[in-house]
Formats: structure tokens, sequence, C-alpha cells
């Protein structure tokens, strides 16, 4: 076996190659033979992950050697070689087809052709086997079983009986609470189960869901689907995250529209070898009606682009399609390293959305752009699918304030410009909170969090208890904080006075780590506005302007006096708001117009953006005006009182403008060209 196997075309274009199976054990000698998929040849369809995660003990290394393929040699990885030696006991004279062997991957014509016909190929499959790797040493074994066994404790409900997924969650945590205790190493060895690279690669969403009958091994251990899918529901639940319970939820489910499906890939998929696979992975269980584009042709995988191409190319389908503006919700500001070189209105399906898109999660329940009008307002892209016009858009203003983000207040105790946006007498919240204080109050803390809390809208009423206290002890930690921050600062104190002591809060494992030295370093060398002076003048206009709403000096003295006696009880109030406020402006800040309207966008927005929006879109957006009357897309927004067809309500169709979205990057591109051209002529 010293030739190396060599692939021969193939014949047709509905032609696969299959890996037949003999009836001998451990030999690893396989024949490779062509089929044509119209003349539905039996076979089975291997799942199964190249590299090895946390199931093995050690590393893993690439490749495991090579197998015996018509008497030649072919290479394989570790994890496929051990799945072939499984198979050997298991699929004697069978036929599989394994993409890594059946596939000629240094042929992209070839893989590209194959790829597009990946949703047939697992559709015809007799039984799709999921390999999950082969345990390492018998810790390992027994860690497996020991999974399994908890995973046959765990109750079994059944997701059709609800109407939602808040009712089959209510359920299911009440399901849980009936069943014996489980100990927390009981959760975390299955966390660490499903932490396996099997479960993060983006190719098995389609593999699983298009999959007829669903075998599942583990080294020799046969795990049963259903009992795999029940324990990830449980999992789900007790995380609160929808990353098992949407890609798990049941074995056969109807085709989604590619939004929904490239968010997830986007979201929960990490581990792909080729960032273009984010979105080629996808397209065997998409609505291809939903890809459509009078610019670009049929949307196909072509491994001959660029991971540029791919993204452009898909983003430019997606908004000329269905999908439409939801697009544009998957966008935000490039403020990670080494962004890519694609324009602003595209999203990097490579990068973990941050923050998570308002406009799509499950049924948007926002509708801003709500417009009726015969003039056309569907996005179109550019000939060279490089720009995108929208041919009309309301601008709502520009920003001319914006907080910290929510993580600066949350962990970094970073909020003098919260505070002072908020006490912003231009601020039309702020005009009202002696007027009609309760609404005023509540508009506030809806508009903080959009009015969204665990998928619900509008977020529940008992929200607002919740910030309330939560706005008192912002104000005592920021006074805390920034006299921590400021002690030995000389330059901050000149005529030789000193910050007041910071209020013992120290029974908080929030002040703990707020308090930790290097914390306080990193305090001490923020910028003048988070010393205490500062922080202090913003504190007291933000109390001048809200005391009428919220009876602030009374909780102030109230909580400080329960935190001086150790009680907890308080602080425990806080905790539902600042968990849904993270989630929703970890990445986010708090910004107010010229016209004094209050908002939340991407944390990449800044003052002298604009607030726009687009009839047929779900949110508002914020731009950024560049060159030439071109835009760059920063991301979408939460504006008080925009978001059900406010803004566009009485407007005259003909006085709305068309915007022209490109790259940032493109137009600096362009312009310092164009400079560069007239110097030399000069």
């Amino acid at each position: 076996m010293s030739m190396q196997f060599c692939y021969q075309p193939l014949s047709t274009s509905s032609s696969i190659r299959l890996l037949r199976i003999g009836k001998f054990v451990s030999t690893l000698q396989y024949d490779l033979i062509e089929v044509n998929l119209e003349n539905n040849p039996v076979y089975d369809a291997l799942s199964y992950t190249w590299r090895l995660g946390s199931v093995t003990s050690g590393d893993d290394p690439e490749f495991g050697g090579s197998i015996s393929c018509n008497g030649m040699k072919l290479d394989v990885t570790a994890n496929l070689r051990d799945g072939l030696l499984r198979l050997e006991q298991l699929r004697q004279e069978t036929f599989i087809w394994i993409d890594a062997i059946c596939i000629n991957q240094q042929d992209l014509q070839e893989r590209s052709a194959q790829v597009n016909m990946m949703g047939r190929i697992f559709r015809s499959a007799r039984t799709v086997v999921a390999w999950l790797g082969e345990p390492r040493s018998d810790r390992d074994v027994q860690t497996v079983e020991d999974t399994i066994r908890f995973m046959e404790r765990l109750p079994c409900i059944k997701e059709q009986q609800y109407e939602s997924l808040s009712d089959y969650e209510d359920a299911a945590v009440a399901a849980l609470r009936e069943v014996p205790p489980a100990f927390d190493s009981d959760w975390f060895v299955l966390v660490f189960f499903f932490s396996q690279s099997w479960f993060q690669r983006c190719w098995i969403i389609q593999e699983i869901v298009l999959a007829s009958t669903i075998e599942v091994y583990c080294g020799q251990t046969c795990i049963p689907w259903g009992l795999l899918q029940n324990a990830a529901r449980c999992l789900a639940v007790i995380r609160r995250l929808n990353s098992f319970s949407q890609s798990w939820r049941r074995q056969q489910f109807t085709i989604l529209s590619s939004i929904p499906m490239v968010l997830l890939a986007r979201e929960y998929c990490r581990d792909v070898t080729d960032q273009r696979d984010k979105i080629f992975a996808l397209l065997g269980i998409s609505d291809r009606s939903s890809l459509a584009s009078s610019v670009i042709g049929k949307f196909d995988a072509d491994y001959a682009k660029s991971i540029e191409q791919v993204y452009t190319e898909c983003a430019a389908h997606l908004v000329e399609g269905r999908a439409g503006y939801s697009v544009l919700s998957m966008v935000e500001a490039r403020s990670y390293p080494a962004p890519r070189l694609i324009p602003s209105w595209v999203p990097d399906f490579s990068v973990l959305p941050s923050p998570p898109p308002l406009a799509i999660r499950g049924q948007c329940p926002f509708s801003a752009g709500v417009f009726t009008s015969s003039l056309p307002t569907r996005p179109t892209v550019s000939p060279n699918g490089k720009e995108l016009y929208l041919p009309a858009a309301a601008r709502l203003g520009r920003i001319s304030r914006t907080s910290e983000t929510g993580e600066e207040i949350c962990s970094l105790e970073r909020m003098t410009h919260f505070f002072r946006l908020l006490a912003n007498p231009a601020l039309r919240l702020a005009k009202s909170a002696t007027q009609a204080a309760a609404a005023a109050i509540e508009a506030l803390w809806r508009t903080l969090i959009a009015d969204l809390a665990d998928e619900q809208h509008p977020a529940p009423s008992s929200l607002g208890t919740s910030f309330t206290q939560w706005v008192t002890y912002l104000i005592i930690r920021a006074l805390d904080t920034a006299s921590h921050a400021s002690a030995n600062a000389a330059d901050q104190f000149l005529n030789g006075e000193s910050p007041p002591e910071p209020t013992p809060t120290f029974n908080s494992p929030v002040r703990d780590l707020i308090l930790s030295d290097a914390h306080i370093t990193a305090l001490r060398s923020a910028p003048p506005e988070y010393r205490y002076s500062d922080v202090r003048a913003a504190v007291e206009d933000f109390i001048a302007v809200w005391d009428g709403a919220i009876p602030l000096r009374e909780l102030l003295d109230a909580t400080r006096v329960a935190v001086a006696a150790g009680d907890r009880a308080r602080l425990e109030v806080t905790h539902k708001f600042v968990q849904t406020f993270l989630r929703m402006c970890s990445a986010r800040r708090v910004f107010s117009t010229e016209q004094g309207d209050l908002g939340i966008a991407h944390q990449g927005a800044r003052v002298g953006d604009e607030v726009v929006v687009v009839p047929g879109a779900a949110v508002p957006f914020v731009v950024r005006e560049v060159e030439g009357g071109a835009y760059a897309l920063i991301g979408e927004a939460f504006v008080h009182e925009a978001m059900d067809g406010e803004a566009l309500e009485g407007k005259d169709p003909l006085a709305l403008e068309g915007l022209r979205l490109v790259n940032q990057c493109q137009v600096s591109l362009e312009v310092k060209v164009v400079l560069n051209t007239l110097r030399v002529g000069l």
C-alpha cells in the first residue's frame, strides 16, 4: 500500500462515491465506488468531526494514519480512523458516505458541487451514524456511562404538548423539581458531554435535521437519540439558553427560513475549519426561495470564492429575497480586531453577534417601519454587489449624547455619562419626570432593556420595582467606587480635600470583585470623569431630575441602612433587572438625540451618527455619513416611541430620502486614492 490514492472525476452531476465496508474486522481496507443518486442506492452516512474535543484525554493529532482504499493509501484523521474501526464492527458489508473520503477535497470544483448536494445525500441515507469519538481511558468510558444514567433520570416532556416555548420551559422546570435532586457534578458532566466537538459542528445541523434515522455512538456505547434530545432540552432549560432547544428540538422539522438558520450557526456553531461553511453548511436546509437576487445569480457553495465574497453574496441574496431588512439587524459595527473588508451592510458571519439582534428573536415584536405606500420600499444591491440602496428612510435625528456600555456600567462601575445623559434637561423623558412620573419611569426602564425580557414583549411590569432598587444601588456603587479610585490621586484634590470613605458593602460578592486590587488599579487610571468630583456631580444632577419620579433620597437612606446591617434583600431585588439589562446592553450603549429621544444602540454608535427608520424594517438603524452622501451601517437601535410605526405616521412618501450604504473602509480608501491622484497631478 505504497501508492497514494488518486481520485477519478465523477461521471455525472448526480454521482457520489460510497465507501464499502467488508466483512473483515480491523483491517482498514475498503473499496470506494461511484453510484448515481438517481438510482436510489442504499447507504448510510457518517456524521463526525475531524478533530475531537473534550471526550478525549490528551492531545488528538489531526492525522491518525492511513487506510487502504482500492488498494492505495489514503490519509485520514485520528477520529475518522477510530470511527472506521468501530464501523467495521457495526456495519459489515455496508456502503457508507463519509465526506473526507468520498469527496476529493483538493478539487474545489468537485468539493463545491458535492457540498451543494449534501442536503440530498443526507436526506437519501438509510441511517445517519453520529460518531462522537472513542474514549481514551477507562475513566472516559465511566464518564460516558455516568452521563447516560443521569440522562435516563431526567423527566421527559414533549414540546408538541405546549403552545409556546415559555409554556414548555415552565412545565420542564416543574417536572425537574419533581425528580430526585441532582448533584452539581451531574449537571457538570452533562455540560461536559455536550461540549464535545461534534455538538459544535456547523454541519451537524443539516445532517441531523435531514436524517430519517439516527444512531449515536461514543466508542462502543450506543446512545438513543431520543434520550440525547431530551437531555439537551433539559439542559437548555436549566441554562436558560436556546442553543440546544433550537437545533435538537425534534428529529424531523420543517425547513426553516434562511435568517434563523444562519443566525443559529453564527451563534452556536464554533467548530468550522473553513469560515465559508458557516453559510454553505446550511444551504441544504435553507428555504431557497428566500435567497433571490437580481444582481447575483443562483447562490450555491463555491470554494473558489473568498470568505468576503461568500458573505457579501449571501447577504445580497438574503436582503433582496424574503429576508429583506432583517439581514441588517445581523450587522454590528466592526469593533473587534482585524474586521473583514466587507460592506458595512453585510454581517460578518464568522463572529458571534454582539449584541444579539433585536429583530431576530423568534417572532419579532417590533414594527418601526410599518408603512402603507405604493412606492417601492425593497432594498436593492448595486451592480457591483457592494452597495445597498434603501429607497426611503425617515430621519429621527442625530445622536447628541451616549452613555457607557452596559458592561462598563455593571462591571467597571463607569457610569458618569449614563447619569449625565439621563439628567439632560433636553431629554423628553426627563422633562416629563415631574409631570407624568410613573409613565416616565416606566418608559425609561423599558427603553433600557428594549422592552424585552426572556423573549417576552412587553417586559413584565414587575421589573419596574427591580429597576428602581437597581438605580439606587447604582448610585451608591458609583460614589463608592469613585472614592476608591480617587484615593491617593492627589491631582484630583488640589485643595487638600479627600473623598469620603466608601459605603461598607463588602458583604456583597459584587463588591468583593469591584474592590479587588487589580480592579482598583484599573479604576485609578480611569479618565478624569470617573473620579469622585465628576461622578458626584453627575449623580446629583440625576437625583435632582428624577427624585420626583423615583423616591431616590428615601431609597438611598434605606439602602445604606440595609447595607450596614448586612441585609441582602434589597440587593437581591435588583438581580432580575441587572440580568435583563446586561443581556440586552452589555455591548450596547444608551443614547439621546438632538430632538430629545432616548434609545439604545450598538456600542459602536457615537455622537453625530444618525438614527433612521426604514419603511419595511422592524427596527430603526444607526448610520454614519462617510463621504459623498454615502453612509455606513452601524447597527440596529431601539428608540422610545418609535417602535410601532410612530416615526412614519402621516409622512409623505415622496418626502422620504433614500440612503446608500457602503463600506466605510472602502470609501475612505477611495477618497485617499483620489487625493493622492490630485497631489500627483499638482
